[in-house]
């Protein structure tokens, strides 16, 4: 059998390309050869450096990295309905050059002819900015700040604009982040390792602070710089995975502002709409081709590395040192 490739974490801090035989589909499966697949930073770092690994939820290796692929159809198994050889469909695979897929269990989804196969592999990231902004979701009108302008950051911030919000504010510790947040349309940026960030933020927001923020940074100690900003009833969305843990005075600075912190989690968010939860992981990635489409996002500024799999470990050695300089992260299979 021909072979085939995927990124593999065999241990903490290490990444290889480990090789192995194209499987061939079985009864309902579809075999897909990757085009495209995109890096979720936040994420895979945090299973690389093991930030993950506690007792009640071990970090266990090998780990195979990436939930972004896209790529072409080149098999398709018995009894498979509404797909064809050929097709270039959107999965949640791995970092890998082949992979199965089973009709009507996996994520496997067409990609339209005018979509580019780069921008459509962000579409899982997209994904998660959703389903943070529909967590609580925004009126027109409201005030919002945005910490943390990786991919995710920078979607929550076009979605926000969309939805009405003025002014957004895009908060970062880096000057090359915040440049692009200027593309996605921030109303003001704001360098939290160089600014007075609430004097910023209570300035642009006529003294009563932020209605609504968005956290999508990887640390918990962002918590006590929001409960400065936010407006008095005002509301925290935790999007990014905050692995660590802080001390905070409840009293004082939560109970008495009466604000909302609410946690959201990607995975959670419903395959199925119900009354109560009308809002799919299936529905937000067609939201953000739909956009796409229509020229409403902008992705072209947010990728910033397209690179071959074998400089993969280089890849995950600059995430483990900041990646100051990425943002968007491609891996090219083809």
């Amino acid at each position: 059998m021909p072979s085939a490739l995927a990124i593999v974490f065999p241990e903490k801090e290490r990444a290889v390309l480990e090789e192995f035989e194209v499987p061939r589909p079985a009864e309902g499966e579809v075999l897909v050869r990757a085009e495209v697949s995109c890096v979720s930073a936040g994420t895979e770092l945090s299973v690389y450096l093991g930030s993950y690994d506690d007792e009640e939820v071990p970090q266990r290796y090998p780990a195979r990295p990436g939930y972004a692929n896209i790529g072409h159809i080149e098999e398709i198994g018995a009894s498979v309905h509404g797909l064809e050889v050929g097709d270039r469909v959107l999965t949640m695979a791995n970092h890998s050059s082949h992979y199965l897929r089973r009709e009507g269990k996996d994520v496997l989804e067409v990609i339209p002819d005018d979509v580019h196969s780069d921008h459509a592999a962000l579409a899982v990231l997209a994904q998660v900015a959703l389903s943070g902004l529909q967590r609580h979701p925004p009126q027109l009108g409201q005030s919002a700040v945005v910490t943390g302008q990786g991919v995710i950051g920078q979607f929550l911030l076009q979605f926000l604009k969309a939805a009405g919000c003025r002014p957004v504010i895009a908060a970062d510790i880096l000057d090359q982040r915040l440049e692009k947040s200027e593309v996605s349309g921030a109303d003001l940026t704001v360098n939290a390792a160089k600014d007075d960030a609430a004097a910023a933020i209570r300035s642009a927001t006529g003294g009563k602070g932020a209605d609504l923020i968005y956290d999508c940074t990887r640390t918990a100690k962002t918590l006590e710089s929001h409960f400065k900003v936010a407006a008095t009833r005002g509301t925290i969305v935790i999007v990014g995975g905050l692995v660590d843990t802080v001390p905070i005075n409840f009293f004082r600075d939560f109970i008495l502002r009466e604000l909302t912190l609410t946690g959201t989690f990607q995975p959670s968010v419903p395959t199925e709409a119900t009354p109560r939860t009308p809002w799919t992981q299936q529905g937000n990635r067609k939201i953000y081709l739909d956009m796409l489409r229509e020229g409403n996002v902008r992705t072209d500024h947010l990728i910033t590395h397209k690179v071959k799999p074998t400089d993969a470990p280089d890849i995950y050695d600059m995430l483990r040192k900041g990646g100051q300089e990425s943002l968007g992260i491609l891996f090219d299979w083809s």
